[in-house]
């Protein structure tokens, strides 16, 4: 299994060399039950915290999508709460994913995972895949491929359409300019107890996905919140030992002055922030992925297996 920081390190080549393997399977697709309707959405892990990001453009586009559990459709009914699903694990063998597809013999399924002979790919209508780098045991290329054929997908279900193509480019860039800042900040992350993460609207899935990594990969209590949520009682806790990562150019700013008055030790990631980035999600997460690598590293910790695996989220191979 490769390293967490080698994973961090090839996401701009996983990205360029899964690009055109997307779009050729998009356009070998009948996108058609999809375009209309209800689209439901689902994952588990950080597969579900990618799905934010394609929520928050469907709607704005006046789409009725809904990111739904895998828990909560679990009824035989389930099949007639949407004209079209996406199901999303990058393994294809997450059992939660594979029970909901069970329940949808004669709906339109789009199954997005790394691997077309893997379970979910094999037996959805339609598979869209990741890149051809296999991914780390805290996910890293993983998520960010996600997060690209999701982005694929949506633009071909609105009938838009992203600079895709410079993006591989972008990411290698912004890698390379916020190490040091990384390397800087990490020795007081180091030092922190628990972490928060904090953005809104499509930054949810970044600070739902900040999160996991600070639990998975530097063993830390962490919970993620939208920021307006935040506002409403969650922060009352925040005090010395407290870390807060804030995704977001606007009310985060403000908050994260707030944080650090409190005691906290504040990142912000977003224009103008600690971390300047672009809105894009998948510049948002890298900063953060860049963070855990040096404190994980300061720690001690090697993130090269889950310290907490269970043996039934997953179907043999």
């Amino acid at each position: 299994m490769r390293s967490f920081a080698e994973g961090v390190r090839l996401q701009s080549h996983n990205l360029q060399a899964g690009l055109g393997d997307v779009r050729a399977a998009l356009a070998a697709t009948d996108l058609g039950p999809a375009r209309s309707g209800t689209l439901i959405l689902s994952g588990i892990g950080a597969s579900w915290h990618a799905l934010a990001p394609a929520i928050h453009a469907l709607h704005a586009a006046g789409r009725r999508a809904y990111a739904v559990h895998p828990s909560a459709l679990t009824g035989d009914g389930i099949a007639r709460l949407g004209d079209a699903f996406v199901l999303v694990s990058q393994s294809g063998r997450s059992t939660e994913i594979l029970d909901v597809l069970e329940r949808l013999a004669d709906t339109p399924v789009i199954a997005v995972s790394a691997h077309g002979d893997s379970p979910l790919a094999s037996a959805a209508r339609t598979w869209l895949p990741l890149g051809p780098e296999r991914d780390t045991a805290v996910s890293t290329l993983g998520y960010t491929a996600t997060l690209q054929t999701l982005g694929l997908l949506t633009d071909a279900l609105l009938g838009s359409s992203r600079d895709w193509d410079s993006l591989p480019e972008r990411v290698a860039a912004t890698l390379e300019r916020l190490a040091p800042r990384a390397r800087e900040v990490a020795p007081s992350f180091a030092a922190i107890g628990m972490l928060d993460a904090v953005g809104a609207g499509p930054a949810s899935g970044s600070a739902g996905e900040a999160a996991l990594l600070a639990r998975e990969a530097l063993l830390l209590p962490a919970a993620e919140y939208e920021t307006r949520q935040y506002l409403h009682g969650p922060m009352e806790s925040v005090a010395d030992g407290f870390g807060v990562v804030l995704f977001g150019a606007e009310r985060e700013q403000r908050l994260a002055r707030t944080l650090a008055g409190y005691g906290a030790t504040v990142a912000t990631i977003g224009q103008g922030a600690d971390f300047l980035v672009e809105s894009d999600p998948i510049l948002q997460i890298l900063p953060m992925q860049l963070l855990v690598a040096e404190v994980a590293a300061l720690r001690g910790l090697p993130v090269e297996a889950l310290a907490r695996e269970q043996d039934d989220t997953k179907v043999a191979a």
